[in-house]
């Protein structure tokens, strides 16, 4: 699989692009804003969409998400149905952002599901602490972690929905997986792998 990390929006949220198994097969995580870009590095890498992922609703996230739903025919969302206000927007420093809600085709996914996109295999991991519907994506490549962990960092717990409690649990749950090493693909800032994370994350240090 090649994934190419797009960092986008207001707050350098990284948008990733998938190629799956099979060339001009791939998928987005997280198209956080600047849909116009996202648009054109399909177009020239040739790759054509076949779902977007969403690790968690924040509005920094999915920005981008109505654009490529016209420009590839209302492609289907998948996101944590804990995640899915009932509202269709919210407001946040004075502006008004879209929700979860107010996509087309969106498809709910839960823990353990296994999904098959582009050729590739992915599996859901909840992870909630950042929100409630926090989810990893874990690929035999790489492991797409939105908000939950960073590189030598975790996501904040304070915003509506957050939970540090949770969030250490989350943690745990990540320390402990049955992978010795592997690509963490953060929702912002650089890559890391799950092995670094486990010597140097303080965080992560801290789960037994």
């Amino acid at each position: 699989m090649q994934i190419i990390r797009v960092p986008v929006g207001a707050f350098i949220t990284n948008c990733y692009i998938a190629e799956g198994q099979e060339p001009g097969r791939g998928f987005l995580v997280d198209p956080a804003d600047n849909p116009k870009k996202l648009i054109s590095i399909l177009e020239e890498k040739q790759i054509c969409p076949e779902a977007i992922l969403l690790t968690h609703g924040h509005y920094d996230h999915i920005l981008a998400v109505p654009k490529l739903q016209e420009r590839w025919k209302e492609i289907p969302v998948y996101c944590n149905a804990k995640d899915i206000p009932e509202s269709l927007t919210e407001y946040d420093m004075g502006q008004q952002f879209p929700t979860v809600r107010a996509f087309k085709n969106v498809k709910t996914i839960e823990d353990g599901q296994e999904l098959v996109i582009a050729g590739t295999e992915i599996t859901v991991m909840e992870t909630p602490g950042h929100t409630p519907g926090s989810v990893l994506f874990l690929t035999k490549d790489a492991i797409f972690t939105g908000d939950t962990i960073f590189q030598g960092s975790i996501g904040r717990t304070d915003f509506e929905g957050g939970n540090e409690c949770q969030m250490m649990q989350s943690l745990r749950k990540i320390k402990n997986l049955a992978i010795e090493d592997i690509t963490l693909c953060p929702g912002h800032g650089d890559t890391t792998t799950l092995k670094w994370e486990r010597a140097h994350n303080s965080y992560l240090k801290m789960c037994r």
